[in-house]
């Protein structure tokens, strides 16, 4: 798990495109400045906001979607 740097978020900086989907879509939809933004694994990231709530983004290839879900600890151990 990586947290992504305001400078790594500006550029984009990600290992996946399926991370650069999720990433693209958080900045779209949200003020990314006001969350901690993780790589999980090659189709996750995690966000928490200011109250240590969490989210699961990723991004589903069949539908060409990002969803979301609530953070389960087992994604951290995923690869």
């Amino acid at each position: 798990m990586r947290l992504l740097s305001e400078e790594d978020i500006l550029k984009d900086k990600v290992d996946t495109i399926e991370q650069f989907y999720i990433l693209r879509y958080l900045k779209d939809n949200l003020n990314t400045d006001n969350f901690d933004l993780y790589l999980l694994n090659r189709n996750k990231i995690k966000v928490i906001d200011k109250y240590n709530e969490i989210l699961c983004f990723e991004y589903d290839k069949q539908n060409k979607e990002v969803i979301y879900n609530d953070y389960d600890k087992s994604y951290e151990l995923e690869i």
